[in-house]
């Protein structure tokens, strides 16, 4: 018979150090007895360590937990050296063709499953519908409720055909808010019928087993201030009754900001398990995951209630895990692990990559591209402050060397917190005059000081051309004629890049989010 023990740690998705097993994780993985084991970039080496480490784990625990991964495509993916790259949502929606979203989903769950990898949380269904949301941005397959819905259903039914499970985040939608809720917690001002009408559009037509709720309060909809993922009003009357919803629910990591902020990890377990959730999430401290677990196993034992929405939770649990078992079982195209990152799938995305770019000539110059006589590049670097779900920034060398190399050009390297000096500023504008200037930038867009600076650059210079490394919205800066959309910045999209900029295919990219362009150019005067 299982134990207590056991049988309370499939509520737990933990995160553990280390890339092979050692004293450290071992301690971790006995403690907790995990339901759920999330894998980061600092657990993944290559392919045959990662399948190695996971059977290591499985032996270890003497039963199979299942094995999940944020591999959304673009920015956000754990699985790089080695394994096939799909490009972000946003970009996958430039190509205009859905069944992209399929392939390139479809890709990631046989090269997951390959490893031994269970489920995907993914995708993102949250409508990029505010220009502020930095958190979002090119994550979101469009702020268009019904491309969202189109793009987001295909890639659901690649990731179930190649074996995996799919997760809708962020539950119940924070497309429209302002505040990452890795740092802090954002708050929510739609009414209920808005909310229904347009954030959980996504959620309500597509066919998942699971969503993820995150940490937002929704103001009008809430009668008390507390994050959504530890609330009873949205995990409890919204999810369950009124939405109907009978998969699992599954917490964002509980020491993002927007929980760990006001709550200890003991106490936003036990507030969210009783409000409804089914697996809480702890991806770091081990010291807190321990914590939470002593916690659960004390209040089941001592209250009822909560025991009885415990056991509800474990139904669920188990009938997730048998769906997972079914999606292995039908899946008929299991790939060896020396197929992981085969020729065939690399093309294949980088063709998907090259559909995206997305060019638009503001003045209408057919001579734009390709582009020649480059003077100078500058790179506005985003801060390396906090990139919340994404890891740490890695070298964006591989961006800006090829491309200074292959236009013979001078390249500036500016992190954005640095060029508010007033001299600096004063320095670069002068700098720009009567030149052919290329322009690569990371939601400039957000920052009032940038946002003036590359304005008054393209005044002085001969020529400005912006690449929008994230989010689209810089391409629409004032004074800017020329922009192009590349929804990300990794080797696959600076491969495309510099096709297209040496004209050696044309740009078909279509751009996914309606014009708004008073909305992103207002942005401007926040500074992020």
């Amino acid at each position: 018979m299982e134990s207590l023990e056991k049988a309370l740690g499939k509520l737990f998705l933990i995160g553990i150090q280390g890339t092979s097993l050692n004293n450290e994780n071992m301690k971790v993985l006995k403690s907790t007895l995990p339901g759920v084991i999330i894998f980061f970039s600092r657990n993944i080496e290559n392919k045959y360590q990662l399948s190695k480490f996971i059977e290591d784990i499985k032996n270890f625990l003497d039963y199979e937990p299942l094995f999940c991964i944020d591999q959304e495509g673009g920015t956000v993916a754990r699985l790089k050296k080695g394994f096939t790259v799909v490009p972000s949502a946003m970009g996958i929606t430039a190509t205009n063709e859905a069944e992209n979203a399929y392939l390139s989903a479809n890709l990631l769950a046989k090269e997951m499953l390959a490893v031994g990898i269970d489920w995907n949380l993914a995708p993102v269904v949250d409508i990029n519908n505010n220009p502020k949301n930095s958190v979002i941005g090119i994550r979101s397959f469009s702020d268009d409720k019904n491309v969202v819905l189109k793009f987001a259903r295909e890639y659901v039914k690649g990731l179930h055909d190649g074996g995996v499970l799919s997760c809708l985040k962020h539950f119940p939608g924070i497309g429209n808010v302002n505040t990452d809720p890795h740092l802090d917690l954002p708050q929510g001002e739609l009414s209920k019928d808005d909310l229904l009408s347009t954030e959980l559009f996504p959620f309500l037509n597509i066919d998942s087993p699971s969503w993820m709720p995150t940490h937002v309060y929704l103001s009008k909809i809430q009668n008390k201030k507390e994050p959504a993922s530890l609330s009873e009003e949205i995990l409890t009357g919204l999810a369950r009754e009124e939405l109907k919803y009978k998969g699992v629910l599954v917490a964002d990591d509980f020491e993002m900001g927007g929980v760990a902020n006001f709550y200890s990890a003991q106490e936003a377990v036990i507030k969210s398990l009783n409000a409804g959730m089914d697996i809480v999430s702890i991806c770091h401290s081990f010291e807190k995951q321990s914590a939470a677990k002593n916690a659960v196993l004390r209040e089941y034992k001592n209250n009822e209630n909560f025991k009885k929405k415990i056991n509800s939770s474990l139904e669920r649990i188990q009938s997730l895990m048998k769906i997972s078992a079914d999606l292995r079982e039908k899946n008929n195209n299991k790939i060896s692990l020396e197929e992981i990152g085969k020729k065939e799938y690399i093309n294949l995305a980088k063709n998907i990559f090259d559909k995206s770019i997305t060019v638009l000539n503001m003045s209408h110059d057919k001579s734009f591209l390709p582009l020649k006589n480059v003077d100078e590049i500058y790179y506005f670097a985003k801060e390396s402050l906090s990139y919340g779900i994404e890891d740490k920034r890695t070298q964006i060398s591989y961006i800006i060397e090829p491309i200074s190399k292959e236009l013979k050009a001078k390249v500036n390297i500016l992190e954005t917190s640095k060029i508010i000096d007033p001299l600096v500023r004063e320095e670069i504008i002068q700098n720009s005059k009567n030149k052919t200037i290329l322009v690569l930038a990371e939601n400039a867009y957000l920052h009032s000081e940038l946002v003036d600076l590359i304005s008054n650059m393209s005044q002085k210079s001969k020529k400005l051309i912006l690449v929008a490394l994230r989010n689209p919205y810089d391409v629409f800066i004032p004074k800017v004629k020329y922009g192009i959309c590349t929804y990300g910045f990794n080797e696959n999209i600076q491969t495309s890049l510099l096709k297209i900029l040496k004209g050696e295919i044309k740009p078909t990219g279509n751009l996914p989010i309606k014009r708004r362009l008073e909305n992103a150019r207002e942005s401007g005067n926040r500074k992020k």
